[in-house]
């Protein structure tokens, strides 16, 4: 059997380091395209839209974890997700996340600014990314 290969990969936001450790790969959402990191990946620097960073642990694990935008560099096999935010799916619950959404969206329909508008409307693109990740997390078990 073949040995696995691992990296090393880091997911920060600029409260905490959220995720540290080897791993066998990495899936992104690239703003350009959503890509895989696997070991020996070409050097990259890439911005990364809101959506599910994937990883596959050195034990074999599938993580999921709801990220905004940021960026994340390759090189050498270490990679850095440097997002806004980033939550574990398996640290989510299904009906805080609703109720984030419910509050989201009344809010927007009585939102006056452009600015208030834009900011909601981030927060519930966030919240629906959170619910998928779950569903992701749910589906790989």
């Amino acid at each position: 059997m073949a040995e696995v290969q691992l990296m090393m990969l880091e997911i920060v936001t600029p409260q905490k380091v959220v995720f540290s450790g080897k791993v066998q790969s990495v899936s992104v959402p690239g703003s350009v395209s959503p890509f895989q990191v696997l070991y020996n990946h070409a050097p990259i620097v890439s911005t990364l839209d809101p959506g599910i960073v994937k990883v596959v642990d050195e034990s074999d694990k599938t993580l999921f974890f709801a990220t905004n935008s940021g960026f994340t560099e390759v090189r050498k096999n270490q990679i850095s997700v440097l997002v806004e935010n980033a939550d574990e799916a398996k640290s989510l619950d299904i009906d805080t996340i609703r109720a984030e959404m419910k509050d989201a969206l009344e809010a927007l329909n009585s939102a006056q600014t452009p600015e208030e508008k834009e900011l909601l409307k981030k927060q519930l693109l966030l919240a629906e990314i959170k619910l998928k990740a779950v569903e992701k997390m749910k589906e790989a078990t």
